[in-house]
């Protein structure tokens, strides 16, 4: 639950908590962080997030557009349990190998980097990667980005982020066994699902003043 990093000795101590995440029906909750300026991303990216579930139907971690069809970009799980992102209306994917829906944590990342890469990361290490025919950018069709929406999420998530940059490098760090403060890596927006949070408006604890709003559901669970 707690990761602790010291400067200059114990008494300069600063400890990072995790008692919260978000408890999804699989129904009709999700979260809507908006169409902000910062969240138009056509170029590398970056999307983080803890998850834990045991369904076995497509679910959506992240997405930005208008459906599953009309996605700029959209993060989910398949029906197998593996972890899966398009781009460009399902133009161009990439495919995980690893089934993570047993009930357990895991971390998910999945880092675009233009004309050259589409990878997937589970719990920090590389799970899948396409590097054919990759676009040199991301559709903006100025949509709205959620999170559980399209196909809505069953289960928990926890410590959802982006970035408008390659994260490849820092995949182990931020995906180890525990979640850890994202503060050092700059999110471009960093939903903590409960800690620090007042329902129904999910922080934004990066740098791009994005609030998520809790949308059919409002409390939050300690399952993390």
């Amino acid at each position: 639950l707690n990761n602790m990093s010291v400067v200059g000795g114990p008494r300069l101590s600063t400890i990072f908590n995790n008692t919260k995440s978000i408890g999804l029906d699989g129904i009709d909750d999700y979260v809507d962080c908006g169409s902000g300026a910062s969240l138009q991303i056509t170029g590398a990216l970056t999307v983080s997030a803890w998850v834990k579930t045991t369904d076995t139907n497509y679910i959506g971690i992240y997405g930005k557009g208008n459906s599953v069809a009309q996605a700029d970009t959209y993060f989910r799980m398949q029906n197998t349990g593996v972890i899966r992102a398009f781009l460009n209306n399902n133009a161009i994917n990439v495919i995980g190998t690893t089934a993570i829906n047993d009930g357990n944590w895991h971390h998910v990342m999945f880092v675009y980097v233009p004309s050259t890469s589409m990878t997937i990361y589970v719990d920090g290490s590389q799970d899948g990667q396409n590097t054919t025919s990759i676009p040199s950018a991301i559709n903006n069709n100025y949509s709205n980005v959620y999170i559980s929406q399209f196909q809505k999420w069953l289960g928990n998530l926890d410590e959802v982020a982006v970035w408008n940059s390659d994260q490849s490098a820092n995949a182990s760090a931020i995906g180890s066994t525990i979640p850890t403060d994202l503060t050092p890596y700059a999110p471009l927006s960093w939903w903590r699902c409960g800690d620090g949070d007042t329902a129904p408006t999910l922080t934004d604890n990066g740098s791009g003043g994005n609030n998520g709003i809790m949308t059919n559901f409002s409390t939050f669970s300690t399952d993390v």
